[in-house]
């Protein structure tokens, strides 16, 4: 019933790939001022950070073994306001950097989505809905994380550390060698942990991802599942994918939580040695008791690289496979494209032909696997020709050729004797308005549906509306055009939202209209007032047709049987019925089922 598409194919073991930082750094480039800025900041908040153990030093060992009391008050004042000052710089830093990760992400989806304006419905054919959402949505916040919060933590951990080395070394280096010892095993400690665990991390995204899609199926399909009585079912299969799920994750948790108690393990430690090498340098003179406390003070931000690294090396690896899929999405190529020198608008005067068309959705296949095979006719200015035929026999396979959205593998289609692919591919569309079966109203106005973003003037919508026979409904609805209609059109009728597709393509006033299967999801009093609506639309247009239905075909100028892949016979409906062919027994077939 569900079968999951991994969305979230993370490459195990690798945290950084230099070619894709390669890559992404072009990306930075619109904002390399408001990085520089940050990255002053950083500075600034990194250099305060180091100031607050610096300044107890100085109160012990300077104002309070002097009884210096007014320096000291002197000293505690300075102390707040460095750190009012690591607050306030702290608090720019997260502006800065929320403000660049908006633009970012902005710019990210604006280029990702656009890449995917211009790919080829084939594309679209092939790729789950889910999938691309990840592409735009996850996997730009993915990017985003990596050059905002993951770039400046491990930026500023790492300024962090060398200042407080600098320090250290300066004040008692023999102090600091002790410490460092720890260093070693805690390394050694790091690398293990993103070895083992950072993979067990990487399945459980998969699980959660599946508990994702079926949830988000389960939740679409909820009418299906009450009416057959499946809640039970449904209900076993998600705690099937939450066990799954929780056998992954729980001992990775387990692992990552004693990973972060080594840690400050190590802490405990490198506190003991301080105290006991620090006290000793203290009764031996060679140490001050303030230094003693700025070592202790420094010694938390000490081990700060090594849980950023950790924590932050999982959002690395996200971002780096989430930018490989968006690169994936903006390296293709699409294959319908308008060529070089493509002519622009031209009217469309005499005839559109099928010349010898051959086609397959996949080139691989041989020509005993073709959709069409040696496909020829023609559609004179102002006709009406109906394609009609068994489900897959190829119907709408010629209409995806004629709006190119594929191209034929053999032959070629032809606007007044010129090739199509000749043709700019957007001017050659606009010829034609387009009516499918699958109804698609988007969430927004009526007027919104209609115009589709063109610049229409309100009395041709209202116009479009009346011919159609939704005069009422407009009156009825709040606001009239400007009313707001639920996803898909929730709020209207099935039939009021086929009529308001007759309607958007009446209101963009098409030379060339395509029906496809447009009557088929009407009860028999809304056809009535379809084909009523369809005769006033087809006026003085051209019209290819295609229908189940053969009785809203019967007055088309021509009707071409389409029959596996190739056109079997052609004529009028009384001729095709005289004949006796493949035509007149889909006919019986329908009228004895009435």
């Amino acid at each position: 019933m569900w079968h999951h598409d991994n969305i979230d194919n993370l490459p195990q073991g690798r945290w950084y790939d230099s070619q894709l930082a390669k890559r992404l750094l072009p990306i930075l480039a619109p904002f390399r001022r408001r990085i520089v800025a940050a990255g002053l900041v950083l500075l600034a908040s990194s250099g305060l950070g180091l100031l607050p153990p610096l300044l107890m030093r100085r109160a012990i060992d300077l104002n309070i073994a002097r009884r210096d009391f007014p320096g000291l008050l002197a000293t505690v004042g300075l102390y707040i306001l460095v750190q009012a000052a690591v607050f306030g710089v702290n608090y720019l830093m997260a502006v800065a950097l929320e403000g660049l990760g908006v633009r970012l992400v902005s710019a990210l989806k604006e280029r990702l989505f656009g890449k995917m304006l211009e790919l080829d419905i084939s594309f679209f054919d092939q790729q789950p809905v889910g999938q691309l959402l990840a592409r735009v949505e996850s996997d730009t916040e993915s990017i985003r994380r990596l050059f905002t919060t993951t770039m400046f933590t491990l930026l500023g951990a790492l300024v962090s550390l060398a200042g407080m080395v600098a320090v250290m070394l300066s004040v008692s280096s023999k102090l600091f060698l002790a410490v460092s010892v720890l260093l070693p095993p805690i390394v050694a400690l790091t690398v293990l942990f993103q070895r083992t665990v950072r993979p067990m991390f990487i399945q459980a995204r998969r699980k959660y991802a599946e508990i994702t899609g079926y949830l988000t199926e389960m939740i679409q399909g909820m009418r299906l599942v009450q009416a057959f009585s499946r809640e039970a079912v449904v209900a076993e299969g998600l705690s099937k994918l939450n066990g799954a799920y929780l056998k992954t994750v729980l001992p990775a948790e387990i692992l990552d939580m004693g990973f972060f108690s080594m840690i400050g393990l190590f802490e405990i430690i490198g506190l003991a040695i301080i105290l006991l090498f620090g006290s000793r340098m203290v009764v031996s003179g060679t140490l001050t008791i303030g230094s003693l406390v700025l070592f202790l003070g420094y010694l938390r931000q000490f081990f700060m690289p090594v849980y950023a690294f950790s924590e932050q090396v999982g959002v690395m690896q996200r971002a780096f496979a989430a930018a490989e899929r968006v690169f994936q999405i903006l390296d293709i190529k699409p294959k319908i494209s308008s060529r070089p020198g493509a002519f622009g608008r031209i009217a469309f005067r005499r005839q559109i032909e099928f010349r010898k068309v051959s086609f397959a959705y996949e080139p691989s296949d041989g020509p005993e696997n073709w959709v069409l095979q040696d496909i020829s006719f023609v559609v004179n200015q102002g006709e009406r020709v109906a394609l009609v035929g068994a489900t897959g026999s190829g119907k709408t396979s010629i209409i995806n050729l004629l709006l190119r959205f594929y191209d034929p593998q053999q032959g070629s289609i032809l606007m007044d004797g010129r090739d199509i692919r000749d043709l700019d591919v957007s001017e050659w569309r606009s010829h034609f308005g387009l009516v499918l079966q699958d109804i698609y109203l988007f969430s927004g106005s009526l007027r919104e549906n209609l115009t589709l973003g063109a610049d229409l003037p309100e009395e041709r919508l209202r116009r479009a509306m009346e011919t159609l026979g939704l005069k009422g409904l407009l009156k009825r609805l709040p606001g009239g055009l400007d009313a707001e209609l639920a996803e898909r059109g929730a709020n209207l009728s099935l039939g009021q939202r086929q009529l308001l597709s007759f309607a958007r393509a009446l209101a963009q006033d098409p030379e060339i209209l395509i029906l496809d299967e447009a009557t088929s999801s009407v009860d028999p009093h809304t056809e009535r007032l379809v084909q009523e609506g369809i005769r006033r639309l087809l006026a003085g247009r051209t019209a290819i047709i295609i229908a189940h239905r053969l009785s809203t075909i019967m007055d088309a100028d021509r009707i071409l049987v389409v029959h596996k892949g190739r056109i079997a016979e052609q004529g009028r409906h009384r001729e095709l019925l005289d004949r006796g062919g493949i035509y007149s027994r889909l006919y019986k077939i329908q009228l004895s089922n009435i």
